[in-house]
């Protein structure tokens, strides 16, 4: 039996606002605790191949996977490789020195390179970034109060002069307008090696406003954020996530 589940999340912090919207979908039958293997492979749709936003999505993304998934799952006993270790261990398998990237699988190894990896994993997961950009985004004029450090002087016990910094609320009038923003969107599909049927699709779009106004805002840290999420979601699920039993 297979659920679906929708949601929609909006996010508004009170400095720097991040809007999130996530759309998911899951296989209430698929058992998620018998993985214990996993390929992790990432792609970039054209909208953003251009030399630039690719390769530091790209790069960006395979550095997380290794502190925010590879290495906290391999500290409980489970086997996370990147597509590129993958198809490199393949390679020596077949006896080809790999080459940067290890791109070089050819057509006729690609069957015996699909059997790799459905003999060596249970679980195979994608990402594909369709987004990652900066901008400008317009924002309402509205107001927030924050507590802020403030140094004055005081007088002490012995008569001295004292710096001391406290805390004070301040209250921030920020006017309508466009500011600088970030804007990230990236889809993770999880498929059963075995069979090849998706089993998790989760669709993750942020966009980050920089109420400063300063054009230095990046999509860097929107994307980190993303990985990390999917990161702890995806544990929760390997230690947890058991097929729903159908009501009679």
């Amino acid at each position: 039996m297979i659920k679906v589940l929708y949601f929609l999340i909006c996010l508004l912090f009170i400095v720097n606002p991040v809007y999130a919207e996530k759309t998911e979908w899951i296989d209430s039958g698929y058992n998620f605790t018998k993985v214990k293997s996993i390929c992790i492979d990432y792609a970039a749709s054209p909208e953003i191949t251009d030399g630039v936003r690719d390769k530091e999505a790209r790069e960006l993304f395979f550095a997380q996977v290794k502190k925010d998934i590879a290495d906290k799952l391999s500290k409980q006993k489970y086997k996370v490789d990147s597509i590129a270790a993958a198809k490199e261990n393949f390679m020596k398998s077949e006896g080809t020195v790999a080459k940067e990237f290890v791109k070089d699988i050819s057509d006729e190894q690609q069957p015996r390179f699909e059997k790799y990896l459905l003999d060596n994993y249970d679980l195979l997961i994608k990402c594909v970034v369709s987004q990652y950009d900066t901008g400008k985004k317009f924002m309402e004029a509205h107001t927030y109060t924050a507590m802020v450090p403030v140094t004055t002087t005081v007088l002490d016990a012995t008569g001295q002069y004292q710096m001391i910094t406290i805390q004070q609320q301040q209250v921030y009038n920020i006017p309508a307008g466009d500011y600088p923003a970030a804007f990230v969107q990236a889809r993770f599909d999880a498929m059963d090696a075995k069979t090849n049927q998706k089993v998790w699709s989760l669709d993750d779009k942020r966009d980050k406003i920089d109420e400063t106004g300063i054009s230095g805002i990046k999509p860097t840290e929107l994307f980190k954020q993303m990985i990390a999420d999917f990161g702890e979601n995806l544990r929760k699920n390997l230690k947890s996530r058991k097929p729903v039993e159908k009501k009679m």
